[in-house]
C-alpha cells in the first residue's frame, strides 16, 4: 500500500505565496525581477568588515538597501537584557529589530546582542527594510493589511534574501511571523522562478534548513507535476 506524503504547509497558502511572487513582478517590472540574484554571505553582496560596531551595523544595513533597493535608513542599538538572562531564545523575537515609520526620517532599531549571529542579523535588518520598501504598498499585496507582517517575511525571499530568511531564525531558536516550512516553500519557488540549483541554496546554509529546503523543493516538484 502506498501513502501520500503529507503536504508541509497548505494550498491556500502555496497560492498565497505564488500570487505574491506574481505581484512583486507586476508591481516592480520585469526587468527588476530578472536582475534578482540569490544573494549570500560573503564579500560578493557585503561590504561591512568584522566586528560588532554600530558601524558594522550600519554598512551591513547600506549593503541591504541597495540590494533590495531602497533608501538607506539609520540602524541604531537599543538597550536589551544580556542574553545570559533571558530564559529562551524566544524572548529575542520582541526586540531583534523595530522600524519606526516616518515618511521623511525613518529608523530601525536593532539587539546589539543579534550581531554576535550573522545570518539572523542580516535576516532582521532585511526584514525591517523591507517594511520601509512595502510601506506604500499594504493594501494592496496579496491578503492586505492583515497579512502584512507576513507578506513582509515573505518579500525578503521574493527579493533574494531566502537563505537568511530560512537560516536566520534558525540560528536564534525562533521563527518569527511565517514558519520555517512556509519560509522553505517560498526559496523554493524563488530557486525555480530564477534558475537556481537548489543544492547550491542548500550547501550554504545549515544542515536543517537544508533539509527543510530540500524537502521544498520536492514538494513543489510534485505540486507542479500534477
Amino acid at each position: 500500500m502506498f501513502w501520500r506524503q503529507r503536504a508541509s504547509i497548505g494550498d491556500d497558502l502555496k497560492d498565497w505565496i505564488e500570487d505574491s511572487f506574481d505581484w512583486c513582478r507586476d508591481r516592480f517590472g520585469v526587468d527588476w525581477q530578472t536582475s534578482r540574484q540569490l544573494i549570500t554571505a560573503d564579500k560578493t553582496f557585503f561590504t561591512a568588515g568584522a566586528g560588532h560596531t554600530p558601524e558594522v551595523a550600519q554598512q551591513i544595513a547600506d549593503d541591504i538597501a541597495k540590494l533590495i533597493p531602497v533608501r538607506s535608513i539609520e540602524v541604531q542599538p537599543i538597550a536589551a537584557l544580556d542574553p545570559e538572562y533571558r530564559h529562551s531564545y524566544q524572548d529575542i523575537s520582541s526586540v531583534a529589530g523595530a522600524y519606526l515609520h516616518d515618511d521623511e526620517v525613518p529608523l530601525i532599531n536593532y539587539d546589539p546582542s543579534l550581531m554576535t549571529k550573522p545570518i539572523a542579523f542580516i535576516n532582521t535588518m532585511t526584514h525591517e527594510l523591507m517594511h520601509d520598501r512595502l510601506a506604500s504598498y499594504v493594501d494592496d499585496m496579496p491578503g492586505g493589511e492583515p497579512a502584512h507582517e507576513l507578506s513582509t517575511d515573505l518579500h525578503c525571499t521574493t527579493h533574494g534574501f531566502g537563505l537568511f530568511a530560512l537560516d536566520g531564525p534558525a540560528q536564534v531558536g525562533w521563527s518569527g511571523y511565517m514558519t520555517q516550512e512556509s519560509r522553505a516553500y517560498a526559496l523554493a519557488t524563488f530557486l525555480d522562478r530564477h534558475d537556481v540549483d537548489p543544492e547550491f541554496a542548500a550547501s550554504r546554509i545549515s544542515g536543517r534548513s537544508a533539509k527543510a529546503l530540500r524537502r521544498a523543493v520536492a514538494e513543489r516538484m510534485r505540486d507542479f507535476a500534477t
